[in-house]
């Protein structure tokens, strides 16, 4: 019975620990655009190429805690404009990304999720999400990518994803809205942005020579008993 329930016990602590934890979480307001963090990690985003933003109306309806983009060009090159989020995953593995997306009729229908090591120069593009006709009031939806088979986004000081707009398959922008005009004035809102992953558990610590010794001790005691009791 006491190894069934050290077994119980053991499968609850490895359940446990292997839940994700938020690494950090841009929930953007009007006052701060600094993110929740856990542990303290180091985490920041920046507009890419032409776009410029501003806070607009954010998921469920709450004031000003969304991020705003718009400047997307119609000239701009593939994947050269939009936003990115640099985290520090120190003490993390199975990094998970996810974030809440709204698009204006005339914004592009694909952004592409990029991805950047702390030791890479290019980006690699990992998904492009394709958002769906908008009618008068745009629909937010929850958007993500596991990150878990990258290993180089584990333990890292910086690991970096951006989503920019990219062409749709006639290369070339396409807007939202069928029948619109892919336009620089579309917008692209952002909200609730986050990363999280699973704590990477302490190394055990190595005993040191004497518990070597007090363990075989104790081994030694158990056998006596044991042989004393079968002679009996």
């Amino acid at each position: 019975m006491q190894l069934r329930a050290l077994a119980l016990a053991a499968l609850l602590a490895t359940s446990f620990s292997a839940q994700a934890d938020r690494i950090a979480t841009w929930e953007f307001t009007a006052s701060s655009t600094k993110p929740l963090t856990a542990n303290g990690a180091a985490a920041s985003y920046s507009l890419v190429g032409d776009v410029t933003s501003s806070f607009a109306q954010g998921v469920g309806g709450a004031q000003l805690s969304a991020l705003n983009t718009t400047g997307y060009k119609t000239t701009a090159a593939n994947l050269s404009n939009g936003i990115q989020f640099n985290v520090e995953t120190t003490g993390y593995s199975d990094i998970q990304f996810s974030f809440a997306q709204r698009n204006s009729s005339t914004a592009s229908a694909y952004t592409s999720l990029q991805y950047k090591a702390a030791d890479e120069t290019q980006w690699t593009t990992v998904k492009s999400f394709k958002m769906d006709p908008q009618g008068a009031n745009p629909n937010w939806y929850t958007l993500s990518y596991d990150f878990s088979s990258i290993t180089k986004a584990n333990d890292s000081l910086s690991f970096a994803v951006r989503l920019v707009a990219s062409y749709g398959p006639s290369g070339s922008y396409v807007a939202t809205n069928t029948g619109s005009t892919f336009a620089s004035s579309g917008t692209i809102r952002y909200d609730n942005v986050t990363f999280s992953g699973t704590a990477i558990p302490d190394p055990l610590p190595v005993p040191e020579p004497q518990t070597y010794a007090l363990m075989l001790a104790g081994l030694a005691t158990v056998a006596a008993v044991a042989r004393r009791r079968r002679a009996h």
